[in-house]
């Protein structure tokens, strides 16, 4: 596609919907073939978390975690540009993560691509919504 194109596929949808650079992906990560040291590991989702926000083009403002007993994971972080929520259900070897962003620069989908690579889900589901 040439940048002429590219830049009226822009103007065209900035006259639909002049919010257009909202972006929203939702991953689910389905059977992911984790070790289980890695499922167990806080540290292991902290990391890809954080990987994953770099990969947007996004910067981490605050960061929250909560392990559940006897298993799963939550992480939420403020992005300068929006947030990320992170979900883990180890028992069932599900991972879902949510990134929103409101930067006319961040790529929301490099990052849960970048997750899918490190989840390594039988099956996956990647869902841009359009805001």
């Amino acid at each position: 596609m040439n940048i002429s194109s590219s830049h009226e596929e822009k103007k065209d949808k900035k006259a639909k919907n002049p919010y257009f650079w909202l972006q929203q992906v939702v991953g689910d990560y389905i059977n992911c073939k984790l070790t289980k040291e890695q499922w167990r590991s806080p540290t292991f989702f902290k990391e890809a978390a954080f990987k994953a926000v770099a990969e947007s083009n996004s910067k981490v403002l605050s960061y929250l975690e909560h392990e559940f007993s006897p298993q799963g994971y939550t992480i939420l972080m403020i992005l300068a540009e929006s947030s990320l929520t992170l979900h883990c259900w180890p028992e069932e070897r599900f991972i879902s993560v949510e990134i929103f962003t409101c930067g006319k620069r961040n790529i929301p989908k490099k990052g849960l691509d970048y997750l899918k690579n490190i989840f390594q889900p039988e099956n996956y589901k990647i869902k841009e919504i359009e805001r």
